[in-house]
């Protein structure tokens, strides 16, 4: 199925539900996105909400995927290159509260994983504080482990983990 553009769209049925994986256009989705985002961090400010709504025209942008169910952005999953190694990325991905253990996490990181590597992505790794159980969870299910030190070490300029206050790294080799 293509949209009225000619992107093509993943279609799937989810709890009595079909839900539409599609490209991120920040021009036209950034409302519904921050919406997500405020869902999940409902504390955080407008500027933080801002910060983490992602350009799909950043020179670091490998691709960004919503899954929409309803008219509603229920998740989103973004992958950015490594400013110091093009070909390792980080892998970032939000769903709704409602809308958790229904799949629409492992649906979306694999199809932009998918086309990571078709963009020349060999290793991607998730960030994220130590205590989110889910998203760990969430990157465990897609074949992430635990990376070695010299891996971390190599990759370390790169990362943002010191923005998290208790981090952990995971990576996969794709």
């Amino acid at each position: 199925m293509y949209d009225n553009i000619g992107n093509w769209i993943v279609v799937t049925f989810v709890d009595n539900w079909y839900m539409k994986i599609i490209d991120y256009s920040k021009k036209e989705m950034s409302k519904g996105v921050i919406e997500l985002f405020s869902s999940i961090y409902p504390n955080w400010t407008m500027e933080e909400l801002n910060r983490i709504d992602y350009d799909e025209n950043h020179q670091l942008h490998v691709t960004t995927k919503v899954a929409i169910i309803n008219d509603q952005i229920v998740g989103q999953a973004n992958i950015f290159r490594l400013l110091n190694n093009p070909t390792i990325a980080n892998l970032g991905y939000h769903v709704h509260p409602d809308y958790r253990r229904r799949g629409i996490g492992i649906k979306l990181s694999t199809k932009a994983m998918k086309i990571a590597k078709k963009n020349g992505i060999k290793t991607i790794i998730v960030q994220t504080e130590a205590d989110n159980l889910g998203a760990i969870v969430l990157a465990r299910k897609l074949g992430f482990e635990i990376p070695p030190k010299s891996f971390v070490e190599k990759i370390k300029s790169g990362l943002k983990l010191h923005r998290l206050k208790n981090s952990i790294c995971l990576y996969k080799r794709i």
